[in-house]
């Protein structure tokens, strides 16, 4: 199992006992990776607490090696820290961390005071495991004063991965990328010649999404007459590229001065970049809802708290400034490199043209829709990523549904999530109410704007359909599954705009009776979508590829 790199208690570590300024830690918990230190006046209730950048860890061990807190939300007492995003965007040296606080003046800085009895109390203990790697973090209090202490236990390689072939695989894949980083190396010294904005996505065959509406849009404005402009797409994220495509691929990223995904892009992760080199990730959801990334270190198929993926970007962008500090920590980014821009795809959603044109598109395709009540079921996929993706279809009772359609004279439009291949069995009969649109190459954009109803479960297109004001349907079967293996940024009952059901005859009852709760829809719009609607795009060009 190996060993913890460093004991997490160590009675000899050095801990200074200036305090700070009658301040004292009143409790600790975690928020995912998040450690929550809740700090108030030891003498007064009134007193307006320090900012956020007031606050940091400084490693005991080595004094120069800081974590600044987080900026605060919620509760003015609680002082956050991503303990795995410290220096060069990693997690923590193993050691002691001590809570610290800058004076009025400035340095010196002073620590922070901490009973035992909280420290007893607030059971801060956490383990995050990885197949590779164990982190723990203890909360503690020496000499009176708060610390964490961090130890890392490397646990070794499994069986599979120690086999011969599980060693073919890595000497294969550690070959294919030194070769690629070599190639890049070299195409470098070429001198460069006019700006290059580079497109590339990993899982689609032609340009789409936020890339496409940049692309088209700094077309309009005459940009690529002064900036070549230049995509390299692979067509899914299961297909491996040509040797003259990899080439291809070498060649834009070394010489681009901006580079654009919108997606997880593994070749991004694999260099150095120059520094002058801007990789700017368009996140293809609008806003923050299940987490993804380092959010889910420590959950199952989580990642690797030591990969270098996603923390090279020098900006991403999000909808909303309530989204900016759950992308950063997916991203394992500072949250000033997570700019809330809005985003392309909804100055393209809310345009009334486009609305009216996609109105037609989704008709055109499903002309039964036409004079009828329309509820559109959009669930996402279960499993770990898009290679093990599907959707229980068996929780599906379409006979019902059907008959449910007949009555309300409505019909029903299944679209499941792209990464799921396998389809829905409807029988003939059944046709002329259940409509699957999981084949089609219809924009699930396309089909909100003709939904009446919107049931899904934890789809990130409540987002877009919330800018539209109508009613959202939750049919959460395995929500308490979902949470352990998945989790939220914030609580699924108070963030789903929408009722929220478990049973299939519950879904079939709440929509027989029109019971939404639609008012919950306002709100969270009002928190999620920007104030200024329309000019995204134009702003991330402005602001983020040509801004100097």
């Amino acid at each position: 199992m190996g060993r913890y790199d460093r004991a997490v208690v160590e009675p000899e570590a050095r801990i200074d006992d200036g305090r700070g300024p009658d301040l004292v830690v009143a409790g600790v918990r975690w928020e995912r990776i998040q450690l929550v230190v809740t700090v108030r006046h030891a003498s007064s209730t009134t007193a307006p607490m320090p900012p956020a950048e007031s606050f940091f860890l400084r490693s005991v061990e080595r004094p120069a090696a800081r974590l600044e807190a987080l900026r605060l939300r919620g509760d003015a007492a609680d002082v956050r820290f991503n303990v795995f995003a410290g220096p060069d965007r990693m997690p923590l040296d193993p050691g002691r961390w001590q809570l610290m606080i800058r004076t009025q003046g400035g340095e010196p800085a002073t620590t922070v005071a901490c009973e035992p009895s909280v420290i007893e109390s607030a059971n801060g203990d956490r383990e995050f495991v990885h197949p590779a790697w164990t982190i723990r973090v203890t909360p503690v209090s020496v000499a009176g004063m708060f610390a964490i202490g961090l130890a890392v236990r490397h646990t070794g390689t499994t069986e599979r991965s120690a086999s011969i072939p599980g060693a073919w695989r890595r000497l294969k894949r550690a070959v294919r990328v030194g070769t690629f980083r070599i190639t890049v190396g070299l195409v470098r010294l070429v001198p460069r010649g006019r700006r290059l904005i580079v497109f590339t996505s990993d899982s689609r065959a032609t340009l789409g999404g936020n890339l496409k509406l940049v692309h088209d849009r700094m077309v309009e404005r005459g940009l690529d007459r002064t900036t070549h402009l230049r995509s390299i797409l692979k067509p899914s994220v299961r297909t491996r590229r040509s040797m003259l495509d990899r080439w291809r691929l070498a060649w834009l990223l070394a010489r681009a001065d901006v580079i654009l995904l919108d997606d997880y892009q593994p070749a991004i992760y694999q260099l150095g970049l120059n520094p002058d080199v801007r990789v700017i990730q368009l996140w293809h959801a609008w806003g923050a809802f299940k987490t993804v990334g380092y959010s889910r270190i420590g959950k199952p198929g989580g990642p690797n708290p030591y990969s270098s993926v996603h923390k090279n970007y020098t900006f991403a962008t999000v909808s909303s400034a309530h989204e900016v500090p759950f992308y950063a920590e997916a991203f394992g980014l500072p949250e000033a490199s997570v700019v809330p821009t809005g985003t392309p795809r909804m100055d393209q959603f809310l345009d009334p043209r486009n609305q009216e044109a996609g109105r037609e598109r989704a008709l055109s395709a499903f002309p039964a829709a036409r004079g009828r009540r329309v509820i559109l079921f959009a669930p996402t996929f279960r499993g770990d990523g898009a290679t093990q993706a599907q959707y229980p279809m068996e929780v599906l009772d379409l006979p019902a549904l059907h008959a449910l359609a007949t009555e309300l004279d409505a019909v029903v439009i299944l679209k499941m999530h792209p990464f799921v291949d396998a389809r829905l069995t409807l029988e003939p009969s059944q046709a002329d109410r259940l409509l699957d649109a999981s084949g089609s190459t219809i924009d699930v954009n396309d089909l909100l704007l003709i939904a009446d109803v919107l049931v899904t479960d934890y789809s990130s297109l409540i987002f877009e359909y919330a800018a539209l004001g109508r009613p959202m349907l939750f049919f959460a079967f395995d929500l308490d599954e979902y949470v352990a293996s998945r989790d939220f940024y914030e609580p699924f009952a108070s963030f789903a705009p929408g009722r929220i059901v478990r049973t299939f005859p519950d879904l079939l009852d709440a929509l027989r009776r029109g019971e939404f709760e639609q008012e919950k829809v306002e709100p969270f719009a009002r928190d999620h979508l920007p104030s200024e609607t329309g000019s995204a795009t134009d702003r991330i060009i402005d602001q983020l590829i040509l801004a100097p």
